[in-house]
């Protein structure tokens, strides 16, 4: 009598099912110890410094440079926004209100009052 392949690897996995894993007690142990281990937090010590908690709580310097980036990127936008920025503020807002803060400043950096 021939067996096909189905049939004999279906009789080997009857075969293993029927076998009950068993797991030492001493083997248990050392996973539960290693698990334990996991779970302990570390302890933030009066030592630290709260900004370095601060950056490995956001990711470290790679996160620190995504922050910075989008912080400047928000500034710039802010002080000088692009034409599309405008035109959505005066169709939502009205006709937007331009403060030029640098415009008193052109005496200072005239030739005239340089010494020499």
């Amino acid at each position: 009598m021939n067996k096909s392949e189905n049939d004999m690897i279906d009789d080997l996995f009857l075969e293993v099912r029927a076998q009950s894993p068993a797991v030492t007690d001493d083997l248990m142990a050392r996973v539960l110890a290693d698990a334990a281990d996991l779970l302990v937090l570390p302890i933030v010590t009066s030592k630290r410094n709260h900004w370095f908690t601060f950056m490995e709580l956001i990711g470290g310097w790679p996160s620190m440079g995504g922050l910075a980036i989008a912080c400047v990127t928000g500034i710039w936008i802010g002080v000088e926004p692009p034409a599309s920025v405008v035109t959505l503020t005066a169709d939502l807002i009205g006709s937007p209100i331009f403060i030029d803060l640098l415009s008193d400043t052109n005496d200072y950096f005239a030739e005239s009052f340089t010494d020499g």
